[in-house]
């Protein structure tokens, strides 16, 4: 007879959250709690994530839009890219209600489930059906934010003629960055871009890291 024994799934956010030792206001919590069962309602219907109970959104999502949040001052404008099924832009919003969010995707379908989601929140989140490169024909943003969308390839190549229009991209990132990073160097795409780490931390419940990466392009006599 096995005498392992599962551990059993939280009942809640908050208890998925404290198995983590992430310190979240509990009226944030709550928010995002709610944030999960609008995101898995839509999921009956469209796939827009893998992650569907309360530990592993933690583990996963909510882990990594709390170390994202560290690396975001106060106020900034940020753009989601590829948001998906509203990761990180959303849970953002509710972790850093100072910063003015906005989100993209453009996939229809999926971008009308997040405009959804907004609404049912209540978010202050402005929601574009558009690719990043027609967002940024119009609008300016201090940093971009992005997870699980392209390798550092295509997201160079999406913003090749962009860099002007925002300060710098945060990139959440698995362990095959530094492989990524070789082939768009290989590929002439970090031509006057500069890459830096400046986050690292263990998935839980895995061997494997992820790291948060600041891409930028910076002006001439910028220091």
């Amino acid at each position: 007879m096995d005498s392992e024994q599962e551990t059993p799934g939280s009942e809640s956010l908050a208890q998925a959250a404290g198995k983590l030792q992430l310190e979240i206001p509990a009226d944030q919590l709550v928010k995002l709690q709610a944030y999960c069962l609008a995101l898995w309602d839509w999921n009956s219907k469209l796939n827009l994530t893998r992650h569907t109970d309360f530990d592993t959104f933690a583990r996963r999502d909510l882990l990594d839009t709390v170390r994202l949040a560290q690396h975001i001052g106060n106020a900034e404008e940020v753009l989601d890219v590829g948001t998906g099924g509203g990761v990180p832009g959303l849970p953002l919003a509710i972790l850093r209600p100072d910063l003015r969010i906005s989100v993209c995707d453009s996939v229809g379908k999926k971008i009308r489930a997040v405009d959804d989601m907004v609404q049912q929140l209540k978010l202050p989140i402005a929601v574009h059906a558009s690719r990043v490169q027609d967002v940024l024909e119009d609008l300016r943003y201090d940093t971009l934010v992005t997870r699980a969308v392209g390798s550092l390839s295509q997201l160079c190549g999406w913003l090749r003629h962009d860099w002007h229009n925002f300060r710098r991209l945060l990139a959440i990132k698995g362990p095959r960055w530094s492989d990524e990073k070789g082939e768009a160097r290989h590929r002439g795409l970090l031509n006057g871009i500069r890459i830096r780490r400046i986050d690292a931390y263990k998935m839980p419940g895995t061997e494997s890291e992820s790291v948060i990466l600041q891409i930028e392009k910076p002006r001439p006599g910028a220091a």
